[in-house]
């Protein structure tokens, strides 16, 4: 089996081996599918030291991308979030031929399974909760700005977001939008570069959507899946934070807005940078779904043009 192989292959009794090997002297019981994430598979182990996951990517299998997501959590729980606790990581398993990640498993229901029997009292309290919770991500200084091992470094904001969307637009086809590729780089580098000089690096999740918030008894018990994470500016966390809480929930916004104004205090230019957070996190969307899943693409290439509108 190669780290391009059919997902379906990946069969239990190889993940039991991958387990002993990163684990050894683990006693596994029973291991069982979870049907969570879509950048890799995950596995529950009940074990004599408890219930562990097991997580083998299925896209990036490069190493590299669990190690930033190891030091980016453990940044996180420095700050005060609530992470998991990591147990093993082998860079490439012999039994699975790609790297495996071991850590506890945290009890709970996933924020966007309880969010349907939730009240709207239940889903304020969530809004205010996962405030607090965000506003402590982005309290998390970083001395960069770029991925928390050091790999990528840039000396300011500007550069960094120049060189994202550059990435970003290397990928999306000419005729994207009706301001072709020229066109689209220039309304954004043109926001970017509009931006005030001195801010500093944030720690940001890169992935803020209710199925990586874990509750137990209804509040918040733990942030997941820190794989996107980085220093960067903090108002890209809103691009998907807004889509996936907020445009189902809006009255929920300003209850988040003031619990994470009290953590994590918002600057006066705000509301623009938060403008320009959906254009790239709609870009960068629209890439990523045109690769993996096309259908999805459309809703996306139609907020860049509804931002483009706005431009003068």
């Amino acid at each position: 089996m190669t780290a391009g192989a059919d997902e379906e292959l990946i069969t239990s009794d190889a993940v039991r081996s991958a387990l002993a090997e990163a684990c050894p002297g683990v006693r596994v019981g029973t291991l069982r599918r979870l049907d969570a994430g879509y950048t890799s598979r995950q596995w529950v182990a009940d074990t004599d030291e408890g219930p562990l996951l097991v997580k083998a990517p299925v896209r990036d299998t490069d190493p590299e991308h669990l190690r930033r997501l190891i030091a980016t959590t453990r940044r996180a729980g420095e700050g005060g979030v609530p992470v998991v606790r990591f147990r093993a990581f082998v860079p490439r398993s012999r039994a699975l031929e790609r790297p495996v990640l071991v850590q506890e498993y945290q009890r709970g229901t996933p924020a966007d399974e309880a969010w349907e029997s939730m009240d709207p009292a239940g889903r304020t309290r969530f809004a205010e909760d996962l405030g607090q919770v965000v506003g402590r991500v982005h309290s998390c200084a970083g001395p960069w700005f770029g991925d928390v091992l050091g790999t990528e470094k840039y000396p300011d904001r500007t550069s960094f977001l120049r060189a994202l969307v550059d990435s970003r637009l290397a990928e999306a086809p000419e005729d994207l939008t009706s301001a072709g590729r020229a066109g689209l780089s220039a309304a954004i580098h043109g926001a970017i570069d509009a931006l005030p000089a001195d801010d500093s690096p944030s720690l940001t999740h890169g992935d803020l959507w209710r199925q990586n918030v874990i509750l137990r008894d209804r509040r918040i018990a733990c942030l997941l899946d820190f794989e996107h994470g980085r220093y960067a500016d903090r108002f890209l966390d809103f691009g998907k934070l807004d889509e996936h809480v907020f445009d189902a929930f809006p009255e929920g916004r300003a209850a988040f807005l003031d619990a994470y104004g009290a953590v994590c205090p918002l600057p006066d230019d705000w509301e623009s940078r938060v403008r320009l957070g959906h254009a790239i996190h709609a870009l960068s969307m629209s890439v990523y779904f045109l690769r993996w899943t096309p259908k999805w693409a459309p809703q996306y290439v139609r907020e860049l043009e509804q931002w483009l509108a706005t431009r003068p």
